[in-house]
């Protein structure tokens, strides 16, 4: 039957050897920069339908009915595009099939791009070169940076380090082992399509609604599995207790529950305070403390929080591998 084909290509636990190859080709090469990467694609869709919604005056109602739509059909279509690509893949070769699995999977993952993204602003804060480093950062988060001190810069590094290590990899190699590159393509969708329409500022709050709470939903495990991992990751420095003690008690007191989990987890793993006030579109938020400055803040410190999300990222990838091949019986 036709269903029971669709459904082996929504799975990964028989994939664990090419979902890791695909981890360690972008580990190695990283994100390729073109065109028609299938972020870019899906975001470029979600941008040109808002601009269409957006062409006239809708009712609170009708604005968050037309942002349902439009999330659902841009996720449901990344869905359907990655599946009968598999498909047709599979109907030709096997072989097709697994390098379309690690092509898609290489694709969804950022794990040398989250590292280069950090080093980015590192280096010239490391130099005193607080505008080089301010523009860079500028490229990376949704937040005004221009009002940002040298040690608001590093904070705001490690939260993005944080925050990605979930949005980022642990949470696309989670719908990969779960339900294949078609699962993981479903939830790159999400992440797009909330960062283009999501609710980041009054104007998107209506259209956005629908495509923020089901980042929301997509998120609430990989959220937590990342803190977890960061947790474990910070016992090899004896900071495991500090890590997990302070995901638990700080990171529910963020406005964004998932993200707080991944960054009040990366304060207590090195030590730093995060959170405080940002500014977005001119307007300022003020974020809870997460986590206890233990010593005074430095460049340094990012680099230390790119060295705990790889050990979360490996942590992660072991504990998914091992449960895909218990559950399949199959490695390769």
């Amino acid at each position: 039957m036709w269903w029971g084909h669709l459904f082996s290509l929504w799975t990964g636990l028989g994939l664990a050897a090419w979902i890791l190859l695909a981890a360690v080709i972008d580990l190695m090469t990283g994100d390729p920069l073109w065109y028609f990467h299938p972020v870019r694609l899906i975001g470029h869709l979600a941008i040109g339908l808002e601009n269409v919604i957006r062409r006239r005056q809708w009712p609170r109602l009708w604005l968050r009915i037309a942002g349902a739509i439009m999330t659902v059909f841009v996720v449901l279509l990344a869905l359907a595009f990655v599946s009968t690509i598999l498909w047709l893949a599979k109907e030709v070769s096997i072989w097709l099939f697994l390098l379309m699995v690690v092509l898609w999977t290489y694709w969804g993952l950022a794990i040398r791009g989250l590292t280069d993204a950090a080093l980015l602003v590192y280096r010239p804060l490391i130099t005193n070169q607080s505008s080089e480093a301010r523009q860079w950062l500028q490229y990376l988060v949704s937040r005004d940076t221009a009002s940002l001190s040298h040690d608001d810069m590093i904070r705001v590094t490690i939260e993005t380090v944080a925050s990605n290590t979930c949005d980022a990899v642990i949470g696309p190699l989670f719908y990969t082992f779960l339900g294949g590159p078609a699962w993981l393509w479903a939830y790159k969708a999400v992440n797009t399509i909330d960062s283009i329409i999501g609710q980041h500022s009054g104007r998107r709050d209506d259209l956005g609604w629908f495509a923020a709470h089901l980042d929301e939903w997509a998120n609430w495990i990989p959220a937590r599995l990342s803190g977890l991992a960061i947790s474990v990751a910070a016992s090899m420095e004896g900071r495991f207790r500090q890590a997990y003690s302070t995901m638990r008690v700080d990171g529910r007191r963020h406005p964004t529950p998932n993200t707080g989990i991944s960054e009040a987890a990366m304060a207590g793993a090195i030590g730093v305070s995060l959170g405080g006030p940002n500014v977005y579109d001119g307007v300022v938020a003020l974020l809870p403390t997460l986590g206890v400055t233990e010593r005074p803040v430095h460049p340094t410190a990012i680099i230390h929080a790119i060295a705990v999300s790889w050990r979360a990222i490996l942590v992660a990838a072991m504990t998914f591998t091992v449960i895909a091949v218990v559950v399949s019986g199959r490695w390769l």
